[in-house]
C-alpha cells in the first residue's frame, strides 16, 4: 500500500461536498467552475484511493470511475451517473467559448445525487477496507487503526 494523507483526503471530500451543495443555485461562470471541479476533484480522490489500495492503474477519467465501481468504492448507479457528466469536461477545457450552460445545469442536476453521496461512499469504503495498519496516515505518518 502507498501512503495517502487522511487529512488531505478529508479536505478534498469536504470540497466535493461543498461544490455539490452549491451547484443548484449556480449560473454562468460559477456553474462552469463548480461542474468542472466536481469532475476533477472526484477523479483526484479516485486516484488517491486507487493508489492507496493498489488497484489497477486507470487510463482515463472514465477508467477511474470504472475502477471505483468495480472495487465497490461507489455503487453502480452513482458510477453511471458520474460517467454521464464526463463528456462535459471537453467543453470546460477545450471548447470553453461555446459552453451551453443550460445543458451543463441539466446534466449535473440530473446526476448531482452521485456527487452528493461520494464523500459518504468513500468514507464507508475506507472504514470497511482498512486492516490493523493503514497507509492512510495523518500528516505524513502512517496511522495504526
Amino acid at each position: 500500500m502507498y501512503f495517502v494523507d487522511r487529512e488531505e483526503l478529508a479536505l478534498k471530500l469536504d470540497y466535493i461536498d461543498a461544490l455539490s451543495n452549491e451547484l443548484a443555485q449556480s449560473e454562468g461562470f460559477a456553474l462552469e467552475r463548480i461542474a468542472h471541479m466536481l469532475i476533477e476533484s472526484v477523479v483526484d480522490v479516485g486516484n488517491m484511493i486507487i493508489d492507496g489500495f493498489i488497484m489497477r492503474d486507470p487510463g482515463s477519467y472514465k477508467d477511474v470511475l470504472d475502477i471505483l465501481e468495480m472495487e465497490k468504492v461507489i455503487p453502480v448507479q452513482y458510477a453511471e451517473m458520474m460517467r454521464s457528466t464526463l463528456y462535459l469536461r471537453q467543453w470546460f477545457v477545450r471548447d470553453y467559448i461555446n459552453i451551453d450552460h443550460a445543458e451543463v445545469k441539466r446534466v449535473f442536476m440530473e446526476n448531482i445525487e452521485s456527487y452528493q453521496h461520494f464523500k459518504a461512499d468513500v468514507n464507508t469504503f475506507i472504514e470497511h477496507e482498512l486492516g490493523p495498519v493503514s497507509a492512510f496516515g495523518k500528516g505524513g505518518k502512517v496511522e495504526e487503526v
